[in-house]
Order: C-alpha cells, then sequence, then structure tokens
C-alpha cells in the first residue's frame, strides 16, 4: 500500500512537471506570436500613418512665417522680402495682399513656431555648397510646406529670391489649397455631393452649409449663405459642338450666355455677368490628371449694386464631346478679406474627380 502511494506521488510530481512544462511552451509560443503581430502592427502603422502623430498646423491658409536674422532683414534684401510678400492676390475688388507674414529671427524658431503651416527660411551661409531653394512638406505638421532658401551671399541670396519667388509663392498657395482640398474630402454635405455624382460624370465636395439652390438640366447652383457672405458653386456640361472655339475670349463670352439665362438678379430684368471693366486674369491650371483654362475677375449684377470675385474653370473633354465648367464666386460686401472666401470656393472646385 505504501509502495502504491509512493509511486503514485511520483506519478503526480512527474505529471505536475510536464503540465507545467506543457503551459510554460504554450505560454511561450502565444507571448511569441504577440509579440510578431505587435511588430508588425507598429511596422505597418509607422508606413501608413506616420504623420498622424504630427499636430495640425498653427495658422490659417494665406499665412507665412518668414524666418531671417536681423542682420538680413535690416538690407535691400529685408526690402525685396516685402515687396515679394506683398503680392497682390489676383482678381479681387480691393487690394489684398497673397500672404499675411509673421517674422522672427532663426534663434526666436523654436517650440510652436514649427507648426506654422508655412514656413519660409532666409539664410546666408558662406560655405554652402551651392546657392538653392529647398521644398520640403510635413516637417513638423501635417498639411505644413517648408521652403528654405540658402545662398554664399546677400546679393546672391536676393538674386534667388527673385528668381525663384513664383515657384515659392506657388508651392505655399498650391498647398494650403490642397490642404483644404483634403478637409473637404473628408467632412462634407453628403446631399449635394451626392446630387452632383448622379448628375455628372464627375464628383465635387462641398463642406458642411452649402445647399441646392437650382438645378437645370446640365446647370447647376449650389450655395452656402452665411450672416457675413454668400458663396455659390456654378456646375455646367455640354456639348462642345456648342461652341465654336475654346480661347479664353469664347470661354468667357459662353460664360455670360449662360449667366444671363441662369442666374437672375432680385430686379426684374436682372443679372449676373462679367465686370468688363476689369481685367480677367487667365491662366492654364493643372488639377485631377486634366489641363484646365482658369478665368479671374469680377463679376457684376446687371441691374443691381451688386458684385464680387469669381474663378473659372473650363476643361475640354474632346474624347467625350463635353465642355466641362465649374465657377466659384464670392459675395461678401461688408467683409475685407474677401481672398480667404476665394480660397474657399477654389478648393472646392479642385475637389473635381471623374466617377
Amino acid at each position: 500500500m505504501i509502495a502504491t502511494q509512493k509511486k503514485d506521488a511520483l506519478y503526480g510530481t512527474f505529471k505536475s512537471k510536464v503540465m507545467r512544462n506543457y503551459l510554460s511552451k504554450s505560454n511561450f509560443i502565444l507571448l511569441s506570436v504577440a509579440i510578431v503581430l505587435s511588430l508588425v502592427f507598429i511596422a505597418v502603422s509607422c508606413n501608413n500613418t506616420v504623420n498622424d502623430i504630427k499636430p495640425r498646423p498653427l495658422g490659417s491658409p494665406g499665412e507665412v512665417l518668414l524666418v531671417i536674422d536681423d542682420d538680413n532683414w535690416n538690407t535691400n534684401l529685408g526690402d525685396t522680402l516685402r515687396n515679394l510678400l506683398s503680392d497682390d492676390f489676383p482678381a479681387l475688388p480691393q487690394i489684398e495682399t497673397m500672404f499675411k507674414k509673421t517674422r522672427i529671427s532663426f534663434s526666436d524658431f523654436q517650440r510652436h513656431f514649427r507648426t506654422y503651416r508655412n514656413i519660409l527660411f532666409v539664410s546666408v551661409r558662406p560655405n554652402a555648397s551651392s546657392n538653392r531653394v529647398e521644398f520640403r512638406k510635413n516637417e513638423w505638421a501635417l498639411n505644413q510646406q517648408v521652403a528654405e532658401v540658402i545662398a554664399k551671399d546677400t546679393k546672391e541670396l536676393e538674386e534667388l529670391i527673385v528668381q525663384k519667388w513664383p515657384k515659392i509663392k506657388s508651392f505655399f498657395y498650391n498647398g494650403d489649397i490642397d490642404a483644404l482640398v483634403k478637409s473637404y474630402n473628408l467632412v462634407y454635405e453628403p446631399a449635394v455631393v451626392n446630387l452632383v455624382k448622379e448628375e455628372y460624370p464627375f464628383s465635387l465636395h462641398f463642406p458642411k452649409g452649402y445647399r441646392l439652390k437650382k438645378k437645370d438640366n446640365y446647370f447647376t447652383w449650389i450655395v452656402n449663405d452665411r450672416i457675413d457672405s454668400h458663396l455659390g458653386v456654378f456646375v455646367f456640361q455640354f456639348s462642345l459642338d456648342s461652341i465654336e472655339n475654346t480661347d479664353a475670349r469664347s470661354l468667357l463670352e459662353l460664360r455670360n450666355k449662360i449667366l444671363f439665362e441662369q442666374v437672375p438678379g432680385e430686379h426684374p430684368g436682372s443679372y449676373m455677368t462679367t465686370e468688363e471693366h476689369f481685367p480677367v486674369v487667365v491662366n492654364k491650371s493643372k488639377f485631377a490628371g486634366r489641363k484646365w483654362t482658369e478665368l479671374r475677375g469680377l463679376w457684376k449684377v446687371e441691374g443691381d449694386f451688386m458684385g464680387g470675385p469669381f474663378v473659372d474653370y473650363f476643361y475640354a473633354d474632346f474624347e467625350n464631346n463635353q465642355l466641362i465648367m465649374l465657377e466659384g464666386y464670392v459675395y461678401a460686401p461688408s467683409k475685407p478679406n474677401k481672398a480667404g472666401f476665394v480660397r474657399e470656393v477654389e478648393a472646392v472646385l479642385k475637389t473635381f474627380m471623374p466617377v
């Protein structure tokens, strides 16, 4: 009996050790699997969402932080930069600058300044390998544009800035528009987005607050009425056979014809049209993989005292024999800062995407 009990005890001890080893191995395997999965998750997260850990940018579209030391700022170089950063925003009823600037020295560039939306570094480096302009995105914040201008002396630095200014200006401006486009594609007014998508072979994304005002065949009018402003978008598509040319003058005449027929004023016989006493700026633009004709100018209501800025984009789709017209306009008579509103409607138009 005693021998049997010892045998059972020995067997129990052996069984216990075996079970502990088994459980230890199982736990080790489970722990190993968990670690591997965690490493894979971290690797995927780093590859796909590395920018998610960065803060949102400081400042509004159109604001630029200029970083330049006093000994360069208080020279002809500083005067040149003041003039360049004071470039007029195109086609507005009152003069507004393209950018609003804040200027600091390099020693002050720390903490929250690093998250500014648009940053322009300007510096003299006698030992620089070459004079150059560097462009970087998302360096310290999401949707951030950083341009750095470097030259060996002040004179060369000034010449380089003047030479490269159109590219620098475009970099900041288009970066702001792209950031707005991204935000509109994430948060939008579904009713009008779906309406456009159902009516046309493309989509547009409108921020919250936009609503349908008028729909007539292939003409759609969408507006956003606010306390201090009224923003509107026209969408029009029709056959290319309807016009003889797609040059800027013909497109402007077409615009006036459409507005005369589709956009009446408040008073009988009044209608929206182009202000002919103000030059219309014509450019070429590219977005959504297509080349567009861009028109910027002022609109007015014939027979009334209303007006404001507009921006138009025309795309001639010769393959499908279609002409697409997208227009954004602003009416904000009591607001001095109309450039911000123009940026908003321009960004709406540039959410264009074929479907």
